[in-house]
């Protein structure tokens, strides 16, 4: 059997101008449809891809590693944070906004080469389109002016007029709306311009009058370029922002920077691409009898015929696109910037007397204002339930159990036999992890609204089995109050439950005297169902008692705990702050630090306190602020009973929110403290030693104070990883809740936030 060969085509045949002449197929029905032009073969997409890609990627890397002091990482985003560098923000964005402007110039220019060539049946190799277009400086030009101002005009539109001026900004995108429709003939002159058919001027008023120009409906269904253009814009755009919103719909995960890169570039790519296709076509069809590629080396037919297409069509492209969306997901997990990396979610507000605690599968999250709210929500990554009420509005303790449960305490205002006499009692609740789970579950659809308010009511407060602890008498005048019937202010609690025991301390006193107790009971097991009480009395006249009034902390040895009492009242005998120690055989001896701060106290700062932990080397560490005192001091106890320590002061900034006093202490002995800096951001002071005698701050996220929330609190913990739990009274830059809401909880994704 003889070998089959394939015949040779003969070569196109050209004009007197050198340009091929279309065939008689070619002129009765036009070249292959827009999507096949584009999509048929890879060398479109992939003539656009790749320079476009390799731009970003370089330029992203260059930018973030430029300005990693001013970024953070929220949910997988990168987020500016307002730091008193918007300047710099401004001019690193512009910059990379420029390069990748430059990038889309170049490779729409080689794409449209390759369009070009594929409209009359030759092949263009992508090497060779990207020659061609370094060959067309002009069309570059052309096309990275008309980018660049697009792309001001829609950025300055949606970023400065919608947010101040929302009607005017609306008015705005449709009057740009408007004129697209109307010039979008005008794109026709793009495809001349490259090919080099007519200079700027002449394509322009060729592209105008095409809209004049008669094309059978079998060859363009569309029949005007004006319906065929706005009509791909509008397809490629409804298509774009519903894969946006689908991606939006995807919980946080390491996912996140993967969307929200590859949706960013993959579907704007192929509209630019698809766009550029169907204005080849468009030109094509309206040109008489004449092909408008260049020759610019594509292939001769001889071997396009004996050289296969590669297969995958735009496939190759999309793959080179999705590149950087799997390198920012591996830039994100790995953060080599080391820049604060977060889960973060709003929530209508944190009042001051709030605490952060994780359980099992996330955080819970306690908010309190004096007597008159109180609830707790449970967040996890991204995401927190609704609050949930607690059955007492008087202060309430959280502390995560060892089993992956919380462990809650809470007092009680209990009415006694008449208008002048009561009781306030003191009760633990132990919550599993089984019991939070399903306490956390929405409720059940289809409720009426009586169901619903029963149903809430019976939810209220920690799940679980109620103990009383202990409580205190209190005698009442008939005319009090509600309020001062409610005692908050003369009540505080706080557990530790790092142990296999837990200790819960407890301080009250009876309306008329400042004769108080301090009570620590001692658990028996990790649920306290049952415990030893040492009781220490004291003089206390705290004005106003929150989450930060009394601090407690088991010491290494799980028989000792240290207790840190703070006093807002200045009354002669009074003692602002106060370390005890006891053990559970009735032991227990107090020490006063000295606390005397410089300068005059500023007026209504309700966000004093203190805050203890154990340090690395099993002695006690104690965060103090006096009130109307910007000054933070941090003692470090040379021994369990705090008889002497060392002070070091952290002085904040001033002019910002004096927040409650925050303080952990992770694996690595070094104290973790929470405050808002000089340029408004909720920061952590990291400290570079055990002492803390020298700190470094982590700025998270922007903070915006409003009137309507608490900007004074502030808790922080540690999960089990080391890594930071932040509940903030703030609203954070960035943030899509309208402005009544206040609060923002944050869980670090990694030791220290990202800090070394």
């Amino acid at each position: 059997m003889s070998e089959r060969t394939t015949p040779p085509t003969p070569s196109a045949e050209t004009t007197d101008e050198g340009a091929p002449i279309r065939s008689r197929a070619d002129r009765m029905y036009g070249p292959p449809r827009a999507a096949h032009l584009a999509f048929g073969a890879p060398q479109p997409l992939l003539a656009y891809a790749v320079p476009f890609v390799i731009v970003a990627i370089v330029a992203g890397l260059i930018t973030m590693t430029a300005l990693a002091g001013v970024l953070s990482i929220g949910n997988g985003e990168i987020v500016p944070l307002r730091n008193g560098s918007g300047s710099t923000l401004l001019v690193g964005a512009g910059l990379l906004a420029l390069a990748l402007v430059v990038a889309h110039a170049y490779g729409i220019t080689a794409a449209t080469l390759a369009l070009l060539a594929r409209s009359d049946g030759r092949r263009l190799s992508t090497r060779r389109a990207w020659a061609g277009a370094a060959r067309r400086p002009g069309s570059v030009t052309l096309a990275a002016v008309a980018s660049a101002a697009l792309t001001v005009v829609v950025a300055g539109i949606s970023t400065v007029l919608l947010p101040v001026l929302p009607l005017a900004g609306v008015a705005a995108l449709l009057v740009l709306f408007a004129i697209v429709i109307v010039t979008a003939p005008l794109l026709l002159a793009w495809p001349q311009v490259v090919a080099g058919r007519k200079p700027l001027g002449a394509a322009l008023d060729w592209a105008w009058r095409s809209t004049r120009m008669i094309v059978s409906p079998s060859a363009e269904p569309f029949r005007s370029p004006r319906v065929a253009v706005v009509s791909t814009v509008l397809l490629t755009g409804l298509v774009t922002a519903g894969l946006t919103a689908l991606g939006n719909l995807l919980p946080v995960g390491w996912w996140t920077p993967v969307v929200g890169v590859g949706l960013s570039l993959v579907p704007a790519a192929i509209a630019q691409v698809l766009l550029a296709g169907v204005l080849v076509r468009g030109v094509a069809l309206r040109e008489e009898g004449v092909a408008i590629a260049p020759l610019v080396s594509t292939t001769d037919t001889a071997q396009a015929t004996a050289r296969t297409s590669r297969r995958g069509g735009a496939l190759w492209g999309i793959a080179v696109l999705l590149v950087p969306a799997l390198l920012a997901g591996v830039l994100v997990w790995a953060n080599p910037w080391r820049v604060p990396s977060y889960a973060v979610t709003d929530v209508p507000q944190v009042w001051r007397s709030s605490q952060i605690v994780p359980w099992a599968d996330g955080t819970a999250v306690l908010s309190r204002l004096g007597g008159e709210s109180s609830g707790v929500r449970l967040c996890s990554g991204a995401a927190c339930t609704p609050e949930t009420e607690m059955r007492s509005i008087l202060p309430t303790a959280i502390a995560p159990a060892t089993d992956g449960g919380i462990l809650s305490a809470s007092w009680y205002p209990i009415e006694g036999p008449d208008d002048r006499s009561g009781r306030f009692e003191l009760r633990t609740t132990y919550s599993s992890p089984d019991d939070l789970r399903e306490w956390a579950q929405p409720l059940p659809s289809g409720l009426s609204e009586k169901e619903v308010e029963d149903v809430l009511w019976d939810k209220r407060g920690m799940p679980g089995d109620e103990r009383v602890l202990g409580g205190i008498d209190s005698v009442f005048q008939p005319a009090d109050s509600v309020f001062a019937r409610s005692n908050q202010g003369l009540l505080g609690v706080a557990i530790d439950a790092s142990g296999d025991f837990p200790v819960i301390a407890s301080v009250a006193r009876p309306r008329e005297s400042i004769d108080a107790v301090v009570s620590l009971d001692f658990c028996s097991d990790a649920e306290c169902s049952e415990s030893v009480q040492t009781t220490i009395p004291i003089t206390w006249g705290y004005g106003g008692s929150n989450s930060t009034s009394i601090d407690v902390a088991l010491a290494p040895d799980g028989r000792t705990a240290v207790v840190s009492l703070a006093d807002g009242e200045s009354r002669d005998g009074l003692v602002p702050l106060r370390v005890i120690t006891a053990t559970a055989d009735g032991g227990s001896t107090i020490e006063t630090p000295d606390t005397e701060m410089p300068g005059d106290p500023a007026d209504f700062d309700y966000a004093y306190g203190t805050q203890l932990e154990i340090g690395a080397d099993g002695l006690p560490v104690v965060l103090y602020r006096a009130p109307g005192h910007p000054m933070l001091r941090l003692y470090s106890c040379t021994d369990l009973s705090c008889t002497a320590n060392t002070i070091v002061d952290v002085d904040p900034p001033a002019d910002v929110i004096l927040s409650s006093p925050s303080l952990v202490i992770d694996s690595t002995g070094r104290p973790l403290i929470g405050v808002i800096d000089e340029s408004a951001s909720v920061a952590l002071l990291s400290c570079d030693d055990a002492a803390c005698t020298t700190q470094t701050p982590v700025r998270l996220v922007g903070a915006v104070p409003t009137d309507l929330g608490d900007g004074e609190a502030f808790a922080l913990a540690l999960d089990g990883d080391d890594h930071p739990l932040l509940a903030v009274g703030v609203q954070r830059v960035g943030s899509t809740k309208k402005a009544t809401w206040s609060g923002t909880v944050l869980e670090c994704a990694a030791p220290r936030c990202g800090a070394s």
